[in-house]
């Protein structure tokens, strides 16, 4: 016999159908907005920017990232193994010309500085008694080489005697050759004496040279010496600020240590680096735009280093206004360098809607309807791109993202 049914579970069987009934129709709802998206793909326009084409000028140029530096920075070194002895200032402290920033320990360099200016005065002196000395012996050879001329005068003399006694056959001939020999060594003797005396001046040039050389040496010692005593004072060269000091009283520091940093922070420069794909691009005096937040300052490439180092390229920027009020020492920049310059073209907002030069495919706004269109892309920078061919002036294009819709040739904009 059949149980007659409970009211309970009627009402849940019922719920269940219901259910069912609802979930089907949600289901259906879905696909059908899915199938419609499909057909007919949408945007809403708050997650869209637009921008407009537009007739004007293009700067073509490659992006590269720098720093804000000091145009001009002293490094002052340690000229000797020393110790820091003083420190009168301390970093951020504003310096002036020839003020002194701290004082090295000197005792020991003053000390040899002491000796080697006592061996230069007995260099001096040396020089002095050789040339008093080298001069007394001269004087004395040319005494005796006067001498000799008087000797040879009369035993010419002698000679004449002897050969008119000898031509009156008064004397015999021995004696008119002893005469002639005496003459003959004597004359040998002077010309002998003659040639001592050449190289006794010879002698004392060379020697009073080496001497002099000597003591040009002496005196470069002293005054590298008398250098790096001032050197111990490190002294600003110029008007500036103390970026960095070595101010530990007490602390040893080697040779060639550096003790502190001068930067003068009115002027700037900017040291940027750039992948070395762009080098054939990268010319001393090419143009460049260094972008501070919105604000652009011209400049001009000064110098880019000969080596490059791990893919990067280092170069320097030399600004047009180099005190600008926005400048700040190791602020992070964007730098453009300018490639090439064009006038009277079509351009339009740069965004991530383009992906470099040549054709691709963008989208145009028409109405509430946005449509694929081919475009062929020229020059960009970092604010425009140039559209050579497939847009025209005034017209509206997406310059978001739109890869989701690129093989779509329609996009409904609500």
């Amino acid at each position: 016999m059949d149980k007659e049914l409970s009211k309970e579970h009627i009402r849940k069987r019922k719920l269940k159908q219901i259910t069912k009934y609802i979930v089907i129709f949600i289901l259906f709802i879905l696909l059908f907005v899915i199938f419609k998206n499909i057909i007919n793909p949408s945007e809403q326009r708050s997650r869209i920017q637009t921008a407009v084409t537009e007739i004007g000028a293009i700067e073509g140029s490659i992006t590269a990232s720098g720093i804000v530096v000091p145009e001009f920075e002293q490094v002052l070194t340690s000229p000797f193994t020393s110790t820091i002895d003083s420190v009168y200032h301390k970093a951020g402290d504003k310096i002036k010309l020839g003020e002194p920033i701290l004082k090295l320990n000197n005792e020991f360099t003053l000390i040899d500085y002491k000796k080697l200016q006592d061996e230069y005065e007995l260099k001096i002196n040396r020089k002095s008694q050789l040339g008093l000395n080298m001069e007394r012996m001269l004087i004395d050879l040319r005494a005796e080489y006067e001498i000799m001329d008087l000797r040879i005068e009369a035993l010419e003399a002698q000679v004449k005697a002897q050969e008119h006694i000898y031509e009156f056959g008064g004397g015999a001939k021995i004696n008119l050759d002893q005469a002639m020999l005496n003459l003959r060594i004597a004359r040998l003797e002077q010309i002998q004496k003659g040639k001592k005396i050449k190289n006794q001046e010879k002698s004392l040039v060379a020697d009073l040279k080496e001497l002099d050389l000597n003591i040009k040496i002496h005196e470069n010692n002293l005054l590298e010496l008398e250098k790096k005593l001032e050197l111990a004072e490190a002294k600003s060269v110029r008007n500036g600020v103390i970026t960095w000091v070595k101010d530990d009283i007490g602390e040893n520091v080697n040779q060639g240590e550096i003790i502190a940093r001068i930067a003068d922070l009115d002027k700037f420069k900017v040291e940027s680096k750039i992948s070395d794909i762009h080098a054939p691009k990268l010319i001393v005096g090419n143009p460049v735009n260094v972008r501070i937040n919105e604000i652009d300052l011209k400049g001009t490439i000064s110098n880019i280093k000969p080596t490059i180092e791990n893919g990067v390229i280092n170069f320097i920027v030399e600004l047009d206004d180099k005190t600008n009020e926005h400048l700040r020492s190791n602020l992070r920049v964007d730098v453009f360098v300018i490639t090439s310059s064009k006038t009277n073209i079509i351009r339009v907002e740069n965004g991530p809607y383009i992906n470099g030069s040549g054709r691709q495919d963008i989208f145009v706004v028409d109405g509430d309807n946005a449509y694929r269109r081919t475009v062929v892309v020229g020059d960009t920078n970092f604010d425009w791109v140039e559209i050579e061919q497939g847009l025209e002036q005034g017209e509206e294009v997406i310059i978001t993202n739109m890869e989701d819709h690129i093989h779509q040739t329609k996009v409904k904009i609500k």
